[in-house]
Order: C-alpha cells, then sequence, then structure tokens
C-alpha cells in the first residue's frame, strides 16, 4: 500500500510523534518513581539484597 503525503498526513504524522514523545516521558517518569517507592520499602524493611 503506497502512502501519499499530504498536508493532513504530515500533520498527523507530527501529532502522533508528540503524543508518542509525550506517552514516553510520562511512561519514564512513573517508571522511576515507582523504582524510588519500591527502593525506599525495601530499605525500610532491612530486606537483604543478596537474597534471591
Amino acid at each position: 500500500m503506497n502512502c501519499v503525503r499530504t498536508p493532513d498526513n504530515l500533520v498527523q504524522q507530527r501529532l502522533d510523534q508528540e503524543l508518542a514523545d509525550v506517552l514516553m516521558a510520562v511512561t519514564t517518569n512513573s517508571i522511576a518513581r515507582h523504582l524510588q517507592i519500591l527502593n525506599g520499602q525495601r530499605k525500610a524493611k532491612g530486606v537483604n539484597q543478596y537474597d534471591k
């Protein structure tokens, strides 16, 4: 299937890319926040980091 580049398609591609960038930033921040919370919980419980 051939994709014809029209102004509407270019606008949609730009919007899709902006949305993807925002979602990746939000996801990255969320993952970092959850890792910090889990790390804090692990330290608070005195978990042995060498246990498997």
